[in-house]
């Protein structure tokens, strides 16, 4: 590593860890991400199965009681966390900080593969993964364990090895393979959504023209039958078949025409230049601190090919959710890599000439050294002091650790359905107490819970159990 490079990496390290470990290390937790873990555990105690996994005992939707509303290969592994390390609350966390630094790991490699003939900009590894987790729905989606995160880890290695096939000078067959299955990893961890790169070897050839299109259309057609033919393989098993049969009728088609979450088609590309706004601050920043100083920057050639190459990468993973009216910000985190490298690749210049005259010698290179030095161990501790702490819902969880501790494991306690959409309450219950809330009420549970001050007609056959809870009841059958 180039040594002028040092405090930049230090830097970088310690933003990455202030906005994602903090929240990480503390108790509560966005509700999907509470889900998936609810889920993943259960996989790791038996209940469920990878193809028909299970999150509680009154989760039942359209015919089905097991939790098939996404493809299941985010819960096979994070379940391998909770087989080796247990059911404590760090396991998701665990896994999901995980991902994130796969994540900046592969961006590296993707950085010093597209500049790997300009050694003045090769060593700015760290400028691209800066620009990445500094995207405000970028650092969320790892704080709540989403499972973005593991289809963007498959998405960036299917990316990266697709550009070493158009530029590395063999093995381009094994190359495409290994991008093929990264595709269909990323689908089976998301669906649809992580099929997208199966669009990088037509944008690559379009802007740089390598080769025929005969072979752009040939190395493009392997990157989709790669995936088609595993699916079809797993397709002949009964279970497998029936579990993507679910998901892409009743999850996808279903809820595309009966599910709408947004009213604009155009409300993710206006939320994704929202969240982009951090990247071109600095981008215009950069550009004009080159105009005031007159400095000339090669933004020509094959570097404004490369950049344009990034930007249609990441349109190519968001732009598409206009089909629908099934829209999301996190749904375009996987994409979000490619507009920090798109960007990294425009400010990187200025950097190099920047650095040119930086002395290392010098003691005002040491005092910024030290300095950063100083914000990396101020991060450690800050993030430290959070340890144990609740970050969020904290009457919620004070209230689900109090009526959690009262009543057996395993029980199944009655909820008025006016608590429908307390989910956070349902995933917290079942994640640390397997406890599951009943909003239907068609058997008279022995417990039954109930948000205070709110009137419920079954109350008058239960009686109150004492508790010093804040939010919410509990209620025994007399």
């Amino acid at each position: 590593m180039n040594k002028r490079n040092i405090p930049y990496w230090i830097i970088t390290v310690s933003v990455f860890i202030l906005l994602i470990v903090p929240n990480l290390i503390q108790d509560g937790m966005f509700m999907d991400g509470q889900q998936y873990a609810c889920i993943s555990k259960n996989l790791a105690h038996g209940l469920g199965t990878f193809w028909h996994p299970y999150l509680s005992a009154t989760w039942f939707r359209d015919g089905s009681p097991y939790f098939l509303e996404q493809p299941p290969l985010v819960y096979g592994i994070q379940s391998l966390f909770f087989d080796v390390f247990g059911d404590s609350m760090y396991v998701e966390r665990m896994y999901s900080l995980l991902t994130a630094i796969l994540t900046a790991f592969i961006i590296v490699l993707i950085w010093k593969q597209i500049n790997k003939d300009e050694q003045q900009l090769n060593i700015f590894t760290w400028l691209p993964v800066l620009l990445w987790i500094i995207i405000p729905v970028c650092y969320r989606s790892y704080q709540n364990d989403m499972q973005e995160n593991t289809m963007g880890v498959f998405t960036l290695a299917a990316v990266y090895f697709s550009i070493k096939a158009m530029t590395a000078k063999g093995k381009t067959y094994l190359y495409l393979v290994i991008s093929g299955i990264a595709i269909f990893m990323a689908s089976l961890s998301k669906g649809l959504p992580g099929l997208f790169p199966v669009a990088v070897i037509a944008i690559y050839w379009l802007i740089f023209r390598n080769g025929s299109v005969w072979r752009m259309l040939w190395h493009t057609l392997l990157l989709v039958l790669v995936p088609a033919v595993i699916y079809l393989l797993l397709l002949q098993n009964r279970v497998a078949n029936e579990s993507i049969h679910f998901y892409f009728v009743h999850r996808v088609i279903e809820r595309i025409r009966d599910e709408p979450t947004v009213d604009n088609r155009f409300y993710i590309i206006f939320r994704l230049c929202l969240e982009l706004i951090p990247l071109l601050i600095l981008t215009l920043a950069a550009y004009f601190f080159t105009r005031l100083k007159h400095l000339h920057l090669n933004l020509g050639g094959n570097r404004r090919k490369q950049i344009l190459l990034f930007l249609l990468v990441g349109l190519s993973g968001s732009a598409p959710m206009m089909l629908t009216h099934i829209q999301n910000g996190f749904y375009f985190v996987p994409a979000l890599p490619f507009f920090g490298i798109a960007c990294a690749l425009i400010i990187a210049p200025l950097i190099a000439k920047m650095m040119e005259g930086i002395d290392i010698k010098k003691k005002s290179f040491r005092i910024f050294k030290l300095c950063a030095i100083a914000l990396l161990l101020f991060s450690i501790i800050y993030s430290a002091s959070k340890f144990g702490k609740k970050g969020r819902d904290v009457d919620m969880l004070e209230d689900v650790y109090t009526i959690g501790k009262a009543i057996p494991a395993e029980e199944t306690i009655g909820m008025d359905p006016k608590m429908l959409n307390e989910w956070s309450l349902h995933f917290y219950m079942m994640r640390y107490f397997d406890i599951s809330l009943d909003i239907f009420n068609n058997v008279h549970h022995k417990y039954y819970l109930n948000e205070k001050g709110l009137n419920s007609p079954l109350l008058k056959s239960y009686k109150q159990i004492p508790l010093p809870t804040k939010r919410y009841d509990l209620y025994c059958l007399e």
